[in-house]
């Protein structure tokens, strides 16, 4: 018996996973795909939890935003702290002096 799967999206984990549920749901382990193709590649069976744990678009991007993030607040945080290195000596400061005042 064959079945084909046809996923017309690259969200390939979500459209593999009501598969799944019902292969486990009857029992049917010895029943899995012969092979997949995806993007002109052919992903043999051993190969196909590649496909099932690739990440989402979303995620993917999410994660690009990130490594574009990461040297800007890197960038902001070096500047910024010397500013508040002074802010937090100026507050130190200023409590040292009421502290005498309030103790004369």
């Amino acid at each position: 018996m064959n079945a084909w799967l046809f996923v017309k999206t690259e969200e390939i984990p979500a459209a593999l996973k009501p598969y799944r549920e019902l292969q486990k749901e009857l029992k049917l382990d010895s029943n899995d795909f012969t092979g997949a193709v995806f993007e002109g590649k052919f992903f043999a069976p051993e190969e196909m939890n590649v496909l099932e744990t690739m990440p989402s678009r979303a995620e993917l991007y999410a994660k690009l935003l990130g490594s574009l993030q990461s040297p800007a607040i890197s960038l902001i945080t070096t500047l910024q702290a010397p500013a508040r290195d002074l802010v937090l000596t100026l507050q130190a400061y200023v409590k040292k002096l009421e502290e005498e005042a309030g103790s004369s």
